[in-house]
């Protein structure tokens, strides 16, 4: 059995269907679960797997929702994801658990939206202090001045 293929069962055996798609790669799992599992799945990987590394944390608005995935580990990378709702997107912070998570959480919250709950600070990081509340440059709902939409055909 390969080292992906050990982790991915370890991670079943602890998660049962809360993991309920997932795919390997050399050298990377990609899990998704729901949003009330995803603390808890990294969580797991920080204290039993020591995988206390985090690469980055990326978010996309997909169609169904915002998606979130955490990619830890340092050789073998586990990709948990987790999609929330556009409307009132919140995501509970990994920075208990991953200090280093708190720039990427705050870059999520200001580009998408996404509202880290327990983030210990979560003001402005990247866009500049003029910039408009409510107003999320990577959501296909926002305008550019130089054209409309900004990501016009793209689905």
């Amino acid at each position: 059995m390969s080292m992906e293929e050990e982790v991915l069962r370890e991670l079943k055996e602890a998660f049962g269907d809360k993991i309920f798609e997932h795919k390997i790669q050399k050298m990377r799992v990609y899990v998704k679960v729901p949003i009330d599992s995803y603390s808890d799945v990294i969580k797991y990987l920080v204290l039993s797997k020591g995988m206390y590394h985090l690469e980055t944390i990326t978010g996309i608005e997909v169609k169904d929702g915002i998606e979130i995935m955490a990619h830890l580990g340092t050789g073998l990378c586990i990709s948990v994801r987790t999609t929330i709702g556009k409307e009132t997107p919140k995501a509970p912070s990994i920075c208990d658990l991953i200090p280093g998570a708190e720039f990427y959480e705050r870059e999520i919250h200001e580009l998408l939206g996404v509202v880290f709950e327990a983030h210990p600070n979560l003001k402005r990081f990247v866009l500049p202090d003029d910039w408009p509340e409510g107003v999320y440059p990577l959501r296909r709902s926002f305008e550019s001045k130089h054209n409309a939409p900004l990501r016009e055909g793209f689905e």
